[in-house]
């Protein structure tokens, strides 16, 4: 899986805009079903073919949205709820073949890239290991 380095907002009504240039890359246009599904903690967009019925998950979820003319896609509630995403969370966008990945954006200890126990400080993420070893190595100057 490729990361895009593309990180986007859930807006108010649980949606999110998929950059038209992936779109693009994809042949998703407007109207064109996506099937929405899970895959541990993200959430799986694949273009929807008409003529068979959406694949079931490991999630469980088989569900089929529209992109709209603004190329957004309404994220449906229960996956939300499901992976703890709220309004104004942001998505980090993942493309592998012909699926979009989204996945809830947790950012790294900027030394370590530890995701757990992540602090921010003057707008840094820094995680707990690294506080202690910068708090032991200022004690030692």
């Amino acid at each position: 899986m490729k990361s895009t380095g593309m990180v986007r907002r859930v807006d108010k009504l649980d949606r999110i805009v998929i950059p038209k240039e992936l779109c693009r890359a994809l042949e998703i246009e407007a109207k064109t079903p996506v099937e929405i599904f899970l895959d541990g903690s993200r959430i799986v967009l694949k273009k929807h073919n008409e003529g068979k019925l959406p694949a079931i998950s490991k999630g469980g979820l088989g569900i089929v949205r529209r992109v709209d003319d603004l190329d957004r896609i309404v994220i449906p509630k229960e996956v939300c709820n499901k992976l703890d995403i709220s309004p104004k969370d942001a998505l980090e966008i993942f493309v592998d073949e012909d699926k979009l990945f989204l996945s809830k954006y947790e950012p790294a200890c900027i030394f370590c890239n530890e995701v757990d126990n992540v602090i921010r400080f003057k707008g840094k993420p820094v995680c707990e290991k690294c506080i202690k070893e910068l708090v032991k190595e200022l004690k030692n100057k």
